[in-house]
């Protein structure tokens, strides 16, 4: 290996490091994913207009999960993961999740009013507080210590 091509090698290992240590490459890689779910997704749904099959993405979900995402508390569920992914702008991964679980892109929102309405949680909170899951699970967390409230 001549000198030209080792430099080259090791401004390429350097720069893929350095890319690697900041996120970049990582960012890439979700968006990637994201783009490819989001083709996929594009042509199961003009494949399942067009000659009503059921999505292939969906399709390798397995019965458990179908039927879990058909039930209230799997489409809650569903909802509280989309909303803990849109606050730690998981942005990429939360496109990669959707087609996956056959939800629409905005449907989780409609299922979390309804359950933050019944059950008085505030979605218009802050930027500081957390994700809504979070909060659900610090109230269970406090209701199995104390049963007594």
């Amino acid at each position: 290996m001549d000198d030209y091509t080792r430099e080259m090698m090791d401004l390429k290992t350097l720069v893929t490091r350095t890319l690697e240590k900041k996120g970049v490459l990582a960012k890439i890689r979700a968006e990637l994913r994201a783009s490819v779910f989001e083709a996929i997704e594009e042509e199961d749904r003009v494949i399942e207009k067009d000659e009503g099959l059921p999505p292939a993405l969906l399709g390798s979900c397995n019965d458990r999960a179908k039927q879990l995402h058909a039930s209230p508390s799997g489409r809650l569920l569903t909802a509280l993961l989309c909303e803990y992914l849109d606050w730690a702008q998981l942005n990429h991964t939360l496109k990669v999740y959707l087609p996956e679980c056959n939800a629409q892109k905005d449907s989780w929102k409609a299922e979390l009013k309804e359950f933050s309405s019944k059950n008085g949680y505030d979605l218009n909170r802050n930027g500081d507080s957390g994700p809504l899951l979070l909060d659900v699970l610090e109230g269970f967390l406090k209701f199995e210590v104390c049963p007594c409230l």
